[in-house]
């Protein structure tokens, strides 16, 4: 699993506090770390189970405008204003361990140990999911320590409905990110709410997927006893394999 921490500046000496930071907190007392310096800004570690590497490139991460990490990141409004003027970034790449909810919580351990060691980060990105968080969203999503942080490894996409699908306007969503996890995606067919709350009602159920790896057959229904929600295996409207569609309107 690898992520992409963006910085506002260029000091390659940033690895020395987050080499320290993780020798101080990493889970396991047992854990190595390799050396660093200016002519190589590059450290690896591991413990019994996981390894890593953190790695400072002293350039601008291939990032444009038009990126889907841009275009999508719904909670970041100011997203390419902001990314588009940093001048470095910090590759985290997290491998081994039992499975990937074990690398994911690594991979969250570390990202929190860079975005409260380094004061000039701007934001994180997951590019196999293509989420793209600002600093402070990062932070509140990796609070929970033994939960996996379903904003970062899962994104959202979204479109309306044809007008004729539903009996009520509605949008359609779906996830990128789950098949990481051995799962399927999920597909949202005809919510009539908010972006926001279909967002949040995503990462619930992603959660929930990811967490509890629930068997969830064809026709069985999510939601609480006031909500109903059908639920199909079927093929994606946008992608070969099947996902999970759920079905807010019939």
């Amino acid at each position: 699993m690898i992520a992409i921490v963006f910085l506002k500046d260029g000091d390659s000496s940033c690895l020395s506090p987050i080499s320290l930071a993780l020798q101080q907190s990493w889970p396991d007392p047992t854990i190595d770390i390799s050396e660093n310096d200016e002519n190589r800004p590059l450290f690896v570690f591991h413990d019994s189970t996981l390894g890593g590497s953190v790695m400072f490139m002293d350039a601008p991460a291939p990032l444009g405008e038009t990126d889907p990490e841009i275009r999508n990141a719904w909670f970041w409004p100011t997203a390419w204003e902001e990314v588009s003027r940093h001048r470095s970034h910090i590759i985290v790449t997290i491998f081994g361990g039992n499975g990937a909810k074990q690398k994911a919580l690594g991979l969250q351990r570390m990202l929190q140990l860079i975005l409260t060691s380094i004061p000039s980060t701007i934001g994180v990105g997951y590019p196999s999911s293509g989420t793209l968080l600002p600093t402070p969203m990062a932070l509140s999503a990796l609070e929970k320590n033994n939960d996996v942080a379903a904003p970062l490894f899962v994104s959202c996409f979204f479109a309306k409905e044809e007008a004729s699908r539903f009996p009520v306007p509605s949008i359609f969503c779906s996830t990128e990110g789950l098949g990481n996890f051995g799962l399927k995606e999920i597909e949202a067919r005809g919510y009539p709410g908010t972006i926001q709350s279909l967002h949040e009602f995503m990462f619930a159920f992603a959660t929930y997927l990811i967490e509890y790896r629930p068997n969830v057959a064809d026709g069985d229904t999510v939601g609480s006893d006031q909500q109903k929600i059908l639920v199909k295996i079927e093929k994606s409207l946008i992608r070969e394999s099947h996902v999970y569609s759920l079905y807010f309107q019939k």
